[in-house]
């Protein structure tokens, strides 16, 4: 077990990395951020001296390790350190061959399958960390290089598929996340095809829902869909419901923003297919959301004599799902100043 201060340590590392990777226009000095920032996320998934934390670090990893060094050897074969150049002047292997890697880093499809074994053993905190900021460097450099290319278009579709599908028959609640991470990139990968901003604006949503999610969960040590069914405080109740439909982008919470701009700008690209199976793949997600919320609150009344539980107060819980609950009301400031 890792000390506090030790965390701290290797929480510098992680930040810092993913900002070298998204402010850099070299090669080499993104792929040492992302070297950084995985150094710096390791020991933090081993604080919890456990075997699935041990195998959730090992299989992490062994596949960014595998993934930066074929990252690493695409750009050496483009004989180029600038990504200017590289965007300018590489065939369309060599972007092809990087795209992949970088799916491989993300856990989109068809790259998928670690990500929710990995989760499965890592903490609520690590589990936070490994769907929102692991993110951000290797979308970064997608988007700097080619954020149009076809490829993204079709990994962006199997990520909508696999994520909707793969989380329907899941009991596991760190499992159910995973999935739908990764149908929610999807959604980040159809916004690079729209702006380079876009996608920063759904990450910084997704990141604030996914966090008020966590924080409902990680203090009550919620591991499972049934422990959400058997818990008796309503407040929580409501408070989880709140989040996973603003997850699942129904309006009108806050959710809802990010994927309406996305879905009218694709439709005025004539985009009909890709939009279909995005609205699909978001319906799917809402189903078992609502069955984890809707039988929470249908089964609050009852009385588990045998379950005695303290409620620690939410205060921690409130600001954020307060931002997602009056997501209607920024959503019509946001449309009325554009």
């Amino acid at each position: 077990m890792l000390t506090l201060p030790i965390i701290n340590l290797f929480s510098l590392p992680l930040i810092l990395g993913t900002t070298i990777t998204m402010s850099s226009s070299s090669w080499l000095m993104a792929w040492m951020g992302l070297e950084m920032n995985l150094m710096g996320f390791i020991p933090l998934i081993s604080t919890h001296s456990n075997k699935r934390a041990s195998e959730a670090s090992l299989k992490y990893f062994l596949i960014q390790t595998i993934a930066s060094s074929t990252f690493l050897f695409s750009f050496l074969l483009s004989s180029s350190f600038s990504i200017i150049q590289f965007t300018m002047m590489t065939p369309w292997m060599i972007p092809f061959m990087v795209i992949l890697t970088l799916s491989v880093k993300l856990g989109a499809a068809p790259f998928h399958m670690w990500l929710p074994t990995v989760a499965e053993g890592l903490s609520w905190t690590n589990c936070l960390i490994l769907m929102s900021w692991q993110k951000m460097a290797p979308l970064s450099i997608i988007s700097m290089i080619f954020p149009k290319n076809p490829l993204i278009i079709i990994i962006a579709t199997l990520s909508a598929i696999s994520g909707s599908m793969g989380g329907l028959n899941q009991t596991s609640l760190r499992k159910i996340l995973a999935f739908s991470s990764i149908s929610h990139m999807a959604w980040m990968l159809s916004s690079m095809l729209i702006s380079k901003m876009l996608w920063l604006f759904y990450i910084f949503i997704y990141s604030i829902i996914i966090s008020s999610i966590i924080l409902c969960f990680a203090p009550f040590n919620m591991l499972h869909i049934n422990q959400v069914f058997t818990n008796q405080n309503k407040k929580l109740n409501s408070l989880i419901t709140i989040n996973l439909l603003s997850l699942g982008g129904l309006p009108p919470f806050l959710g809802f923003l990010p994927k309406w701009l996305i879905i009218f700008s694709l439709l005025q690209m004539n985009m009909f297919l890709m939009v279909s199976i995005l609205i699909i793949s978001t319906l799917i997600n809402l189903y078992y959301y609502t069955r984890i919320s809707y039988s929470s609150l249908l089964l609050i009344n009852l009385n588990n004599k045998w379950m005695k539980t303290k409620t620690p107060p939410l205060t921690k819980q409130l600001p954020l799902s307060m931002i997602s609950l009056f997501g209607l009301i920024t959503s019509m400031l946001t449309f009325t100043l554009l």
